[in-house]
């Protein structure tokens, strides 16, 4: 029996993979990789909500304490350093409420009733929209709204709405909003439920009063405000610090007897925002754009783009 030598076998061909092949490959992995980071992207770096020069004086008081030069006043500080500014009056029902955040506001003048509950737990904001039923049952049902009585309309019932409205009900985001509540106890001390929800629902800063206030003194005090916001440039804690509390002392409401005597000072929440300035807000809405969301993934990109070889090297080093 003959036995081949070895070099008499034929040799077995090594399968490596073409030029063409290996430039392939790495353009699917460099593909799948930049698509994963677009996702990562979009879960984790959104870009923040840009504050917008826009301003909205929400006037629910208005039908039975107009205002006009308080109106003319806080529009005239607004339009001075560039905001654009949208007067609602009238009935402000609540489905207004329910698509506030929609309208993209960077700061909103609540010029609205607010009310302590019976039980003191916590406060809810006023509509001008009259109870009746069947309508908005359900949502009265899940907490989002309450009923309530303007103290001028006894026997009269009014949807308000609550702070879980506002944290869960209501449609799109605050785009770091500046919200002034310029009705009675509407940051109320132990009863920041609505302030919470306001900041949850993205809003940067809100303000309110501590106790009951009257309408002439909230207007001038919230004038002040803004202007010292504004005109002065002061943070929100020197704003607030500069505006005056008020002590009244009677009865307060029709066919009451009973006399009381409160003082109530503007607050503001969160204690975190004190150094914040409406400036910074407008200058970092100059500056910031979507794309600096992206910036942390392009610098990521950029490093791997970096280190792979190009295409005359890949040949190169296989030849």
């Amino acid at each position: 029996m003959m036995v081949k030598k070895a070099k008499d076998f034929p040799k077995k061909e090594k399968k490596t993979l073409g030029r063409k092949s290996r430039v392939a490959i790495f353009s699917g992995i460099l593909v799948l990789i930049i698509a994963l980071g677009l996702v990562f992207s979009g879960l984790f770096l959104r870009p923040e909500a840009k504050f917008p020069l826009t301003a909205a004086i929400v006037d629910q008081l208005g039908a039975d304490f107009p205002d006009p030069s308080f109106v003319a006043n806080v529009t005239s500080i607004l339009q001075n350093h560039g905001f654009n500014v949208t007067y609602y009056g009238g009935t402000i029902d609540v489905e207004f409420y329910k698509k506030l955040a929609t309208y993209n506001y960077g700061i909103i003048v609540l010029r609205a009733h607010s009310a302590l509950r019976n039980d003191n737990s916590t406060v809810d904001l006023f509509t001008s929209e009259k109870y009746a039923s069947g309508i908005h049952d359900q949502e009265l049902d899940d907490g989002y709204l309450a009923l309530g009585e303007f103290y001028n309309r006894p026997g009269e019932e009014y949807f308000v709405v609550t702070s879980k409205f506002v944290e869960d009900y209501m449609e799109g985001i605050f785009s770091n909003s500046i919200v002034i509540a310029m009705g009675c106890q509407s940051l109320k001390p132990g009863c920041e439920q609505m302030a919470t929800a306001f900041i949850h629902r993205g809003a940067k800063a809100y303000m309110g009063w501590s106790d009951i206030i009257f309408p002439q003194d909230t207007d001038n005090q919230t004038t002040r405000l803004v202007s010292m916001l504004l005109d002065e440039n002061l943070t929100i804690g020197y704003a607030v610090i500069g505006t005056s509390p008020y002590t009244y002392s009677g009865t307060l409401y029709p066919n009451s007897t009973e006399v009381v005597k409160v003082t109530s000072e503007m607050r503001f929440y969160p204690q975190s925002e004190q150094d914040l300035t409406v400036s910074e807000l407008v200058k970092e809405a100059k500056s910031t754009s979507a794309a600096s969301a992206f910036a942390p993934l392009g610098s990521f990109l950029a490093c791997l783009v970096a280190k792979v070889p190009s295409r005359k090297e890949i040949y190169s080093k296989n030849m």
